[in-house]
């Protein structure tokens, strides 16, 4: 069970990463944001995260938007989700760095562990962000470390995001340790409604019947939702393909990232059908709002952040309980598989 790393490759003219072992083959676009573009489970051919059917990655210039673009997989975002003015600089549509060309090194590379060293530093926000990729001998896991250092002399308003867009039909369930949700006022909910508070699992609509939000829809059902889990119990988060017995996971340092949020589009948003799972660092989706309601950051001169995060990939599983800080993961065994 050893691990292979191919730097020979590019697509449509990005530079392409393979990482591979028995288990895993996960495909990463240093020129793309450091996006990460694949990741397959090789046992079953199974590929995670989610492709834009009718767009192909390319190369993009800096204040693109982003819905335009979104091809897919799992990007990150700093400092900022929507395109805003702050401290008198505008900030592009989901920030800076997801446009732009990151510079790579393998740090590692044998038969038993392979490390992607990947670094950029922002035009606009004078940050400079790290991420190591760790892919190991005989582990269905990707292990992350992420840097952010403020090179600046001015404190920097901030947010930081994952933004892992998930593969989705109506026998995927989504888990988090969460209480307080917060429904953004966009699409077109389930529920019939947006902009409201509720308890995790379980959303009501005005007749007061009760939706399990856990479940994703079909793409028939033409539903769309923003929502923002505002006060995890842990850092993890989930998205099991039930009937498969397959699901993905992520886990992390719950004071780095103490919310998280989901973006699904079941059909709902330009005929797509996808479940996006986005650990961040705060909320709501406007930097300056988050700034003033004190639930975003700010990132003095000379400060560094670090976060670890660990993607699992596991089976045999209906529901997720729980992720530990080393990515393994307990639920419920896949012959008591229900949904909504």
């Amino acid at each position: 069970m050893t691990v292979k790393v191919d730097t020979n490759w590019t697509y449509n003219d990005i530079r392409t990463v393979v990482m591979e072992n028995d288990l895993l083959r996960v495909i990463v676009m240093p020129d793309l944001g450091a996006k990460v573009w694949q990741i397959t489970f090789k046992p079953l051919g199974k590929d995670l995260l989610w492709h834009h059917p009718r767009m192909k990655p390319r190369r993009l210039a800096l204040h693109t938007v982003y819905d335009d673009h979104f091809f897919g997989g799992w990007d990150e975002l700093y400092p900022n989700d929507i395109a805003e003015a702050i401290d008198g600089e505008m900030f592009p549509d989901h920030g800076e760095i997801w446009t732009l060309p990151w510079q790579y090194a393998l740090e590692r590379a044998d038969e038993e562990e392979a490390t992607l060293h990947m670094w950029v530093e922002t035009p606009i926000s004078a940050t400079r962000l790290s991420k190591r990729i760790t892919l190991r001998a005989g582990e269905a896991k990707l292990r992350f470390a992420h840097t952010i250092a403020n090179l600046g002399r001015k404190p920097q308003p901030y947010l930081w995001k994952l933004h892992a867009a998930m593969a989705a039909d109506e026998h995927s369930r989504i888990d988090l340790p969460a209480r307080n949700m917060e429904v953004e006022g966009f699409g077109t909910p389930r529920t019939g409604r947006t902009s409201f508070a509720y308890q995790w699992p379980y959303a009501e609509d005005d007749s007061g019947a009760a939706h399990d939000m856990r479940w994703a829809l079909p793409h028939s059902s033409g539903v769309s939702e923003f929502q923002y889990a505002t006060d995890m119990q842990a850092g993890w988060c989930a998205l099991t393909h039930t009937r498969e017995g397959i699901g993905f996971g992520l886990s992390y340092d719950n004071e780095v990232l103490p919310t998280c949020w989901l973006f699904a589009s079941y059909g709902g948003w330009r005929e797509l059908q996808t479940v996006v799972l986005e650990p961040c660092t705060g909320y709501p989706v406007g930097l300056q709002d988050g700034i003033e309601r004190g639930t975003h950051r700010i990132l003095q001169p000379g400060e560094t952040v670090s976060c670890a995060v660990i993607a699992t990939v596991y089976e045999g599983l209906s529901a997720v309980s729980h992720i530990d800080e080393d990515g393994d993961v307990t639920g419920t065994a896949i012959e008591t598989a229900s949904g909504e």
